[in-house]
């Protein structure tokens, strides 16, 4: 097992970094970070996304102790045309047990855990300020749950690529919300406890183990083809700054 201060050369397999690996009967969620369109380089575990994402990984092992929480690494810090998808494939083809996954993502970490989403094992996706470009595929969530949350002010991957993708989308998982935090970034700092909060309700409802009222009714909203629905706060920490749903198209 490597722990969080490894880094370690480019690998010819990704690998995961458990926080807490339960037995095989147990949900499972992956964290799966963001990187770069174009790299060969090793990912780095110090990287302000990498660091990111720990909190978020912390955060799920804190207050879903029945999951186990797994870091995945990729063999490479870049897209390079879907080799962290490959990657997600890989590790949940060695997963053991048949319990469901879920898979958390940010940036690239988005994009690799919808591509990724067709496998057996996994039950649906949270994306947290994915990077879903134009023409990227919606088939891959068929039967899934996914939900989406993308800062305002994002200037790294902006909000529209993912209502732009959402609305493709409309149809075809199973379940369907998109959440926009106002005024926050790519990285999430500005109300980092409403982006933890939503991203362990969000694998709760994926995983089958409860569904809160506020995102029941956001993927009722979506069932109807409604991704405009006004929601109340997830977790009030200031004026404005509520996420809420927003539109697709």
């Amino acid at each position: 097992m490597r722990t969080d201060s490894d880094d370690v050369a480019v690998s010819d397999h990704p690998d995961v970094t458990w926080l807490r690996r339960l037995d095989p009967a147990a949900p499972v969620v992956l964290v799966l970070p963001g990187g770069k369109p174009y790299s060969t380089a090793a990912p780095s575990t110090w990287t302000i996304g990498q660091l990111r994402m720990r909190a978020f990984a912390r955060a799920l092992v804190d207050e879903l102790p029945g999951v186990s929480v797994g870091t995945v690494r990729y063999r490479h810090r870049g897209w390079n045309g879907g080799d962290p998808a490959d990657d997600v494939r890989t590790v949940l083809d060695g997963l053991g047990g048949t319990a469901p996954v879920a898979l958390l993502g940010h940036s690239m970490g988005g994009r690799a855990a919808i591509a990724a989403a067709a496998h057996p094992r996994v039950a649906g996706v949270v994306g947290l300020a994915p990077w879903l470009p134009a023409g990227d595929e919606v088939a891959t969530v068929a039967g899934r749950t996914v939900l989406l949350a993308h800062g305002s002010r994002d200037r790294w991957v902006t909000a529209r690529l993912s209502a732009d993708w959402a609305g493709r989308a409309q149809g075809v998982p199973d379940g369907l919300a998109r959440f926009v935090v106002r005024g926050d970034s790519h990285l999430m700092t500005r109300h980092p406890a409403r982006w933890h909060r939503l991203a362990v309700l969000g694998t709760a409802a994926v995983l089958g183990l409860g569904t809160d009222p506020v995102l029941a009714a956001a993927l009722e909203a979506g069932a109807r083809g409604e991704l405009a629905v006004a929601l109340p706060d997830l977790l009030p920490d200031g004026p404005g700054s509520a996420p809420e749903a927003a539109h697709a198209g």
